[in-house]
């Protein structure tokens, strides 16, 4: 086939007919012009080199209970005794949930949500009032 036949036929153009190759990009080293004279260039500044110890990494804290419990806290790094605030859990409303169905009303179901057995216990710091952990009963 020829050009003109392949054109109408809307078929592109052989490879041989195809964009012959970019100009090479421009270079920008060592065609710089050199610099006006009395230049002076400026000075790098003296270099400084910063050493640091290693510092330990801190690690979890102590083992919190589902009280009040003395730590150190991660974030103000003072020992304190932690606040605690009682929040329900997964296990609250099961508990709930088989109570009322078990005791046939719902008047039992509301146990579980008075007692700090059966809530998780959040321990906060009471200086920074961050978060220290959780304990959760087993």
């Amino acid at each position: 086939m020829d050009a003109t036949m392949e054109n109408k036929m809307g078929l592109p153009p052989p490879y041989e007919q195809s964009v012959p190759n970019p100009a090479p990009p421009p270079s920008y080293f060592g065609n710089n012009p050199p610099p006006p004279a009395g230049f002076v260039a400026p000075e790098a500044p003296p270099r400084t080199t910063v050493i640091t110890s290693p510092q330990a990494p801190a690690g979890p804290p102590g083992k919190l209970g589902p009280g009040p419990t003395g730590t150190t806290c991660q974030t103000c790094n003072k020992t304190v005794v932690t606040r605690v605030d009682y929040v329900p859990n997964n296990r609250t409303h099961i508990i709930s949930a088989a109570l009322c169905i078990l005791a046939g009303c719902c008047c039992g179901c509301f146990v579980p949500y008075c007692m700090r057995s059966c809530k998780t216990a959040n321990h906060y710091c009471p200086q920074c009032k961050a978060f220290v952990g959780a304990f959760t009963p087993s």
